[in-house]
């Protein structure tokens, strides 16, 4: 599991831009996360929420912009930043059926961790 990075910014994306064919999904859209903080991306059905968190999570890659996770770069460094991140989704199979304690634990697991590491780690970030 990555720790805490230096970095001012967790995120830090400018002009991030996607198109698919001539329908334009995100116009240019800039937002900078500070490092530590809680960040909660809202808006209308069709905004492009799902293609800005695509775009920063290297699902997919931006027309336009550039953007930073972690202090890495997603174009030249997307290794980097799938291991700084971890995504799930809103409705996963699980949700309603396990805990947010149980799914950092299941996630901790999936990733490999020792089980002591990853009961530490499950720990420190649910006092967080």
């Amino acid at each position: 599991m990555t720790t805490p990075t230096s970095h001012p910014f967790a995120i830090a994306a400018r002009g991030l831009r996607k198109a698919y064919g001539d329908k334009t999904v995100l116009d240019g859209i800039d937002v900078r996360v500070p490092a530590g903080t809680v960040f909660s991306l809202l808006g209308p059905n069709g905004a492009g929420k799902t293609t800005a968190v695509k775009i920063l999570s290297t699902l997919i890659t931006a027309d336009g912009g550039q953007a930073q996770v972690a202090g890495h770069d997603l174009t030249t460094d997307p290794q980097a930043v799938r291991a700084a991140i971890g995504v799930t989704g809103q409705f996963s199979a699980v949700d309603g059926l396990i805990t947010g304690e149980e799914n950092m634990l299941l996630m901790a697991d999936l990733h490999h961790l020792p089980k002591q590491e990853g009961q530490r780690v499950t720990a420190e970030l649910l006092e967080r």
